[in-house]
């Protein structure tokens, strides 16, 4: 069960026990929710709230969305594993999705208090020039993940703390309307890292385009 937390300055919660992801109550919004293996498919696809996120070339939003079909990735820049290898692999396959369909890759951080839009637009062109990186305050963010459906879990109050921040491996796809249209699953598996599987996620994404 996810259990939303927020007992405190920069202490912001929102996870589970096992690893597979569950919907939080009303999350889907009358959308029904079809399992494909590696992705879900909402139907109709989930209308997202208003947002606006940080980047370096100014603000991101709701209208920066349309027109595209935009993959969204959870994580934070200091991340010792999964997040670059996430990114690396989407850049494996990136082609392949723009082959598709007119795409773009959103790399959103879960922390800001580390994460500036200065570090993320460097880190982010590290794997893809056209990368792009956000964050905001967590009072946006958090609203913001919980409609996607990607949590994440920090306890923070300086930005000089070691700390980590726990965060969903899942990728959200959100279609050109600037909806929630599916959500691809990473695969769990003893002594690796938790990650989508590409080239399956590139396979799903030209069926649910072609679709």
């Amino acid at each position: 069960m996810f259990v939303p937390v927020m007992a405190g300055l920069g202490v912001y919660s929102w996870w589970q026990s096992s690893n597979e992801p569950v919907l939080a109550p009303n999350a889907s919004a009358g959308s029904a929710i079809e399992d494909h293996g590696n992705y879900r498919l909402f139907k109709p696809a989930k209308a997202l709230m208003p947002f606006t996120l940080e980047q370096a070339d100014g603000v991101l939003s709701n209208k920066d969305l349309v027109g595209k079909w935009t993959f969204v990735v959870f994580g934070y820049t200091y991340c010792p594993d999964v997040c670059p290898t996430t990114l690396t692999r989407i850049k494996g396959v990136y082609k392949s999705l723009k082959r598709s369909a007119n795409s773009q890759v959103v790399f959103v951080s879960a922390d800001p208090l580390r994460d500036d839009v200065t570090r993320l637009s460097q880190y982010v062109a590290y794997f893809d020039s056209e990368f792009i990186g956000a964050t905001t305050t967590h009072n946006k963010l958090f609203p913001f993940a919980q409609g996607l459906l990607l949590p994440y879990g920090i306890i923070a109050q300086k930005p000089s703390e070691d700390y980590a921040v726990s965060h969903s491996a899942s990728i959200a796809l959100i279609n050109p309307q600037g909806k929630l249209h599916a959500q691809f699953k990473p695969s769990h598996q003893l002594g690796e890292v938790p990650t989508v599987d590409m080239k399956q996620m590139a396979a799903s994404f030209a069926e649910i385009v072609e679709n």
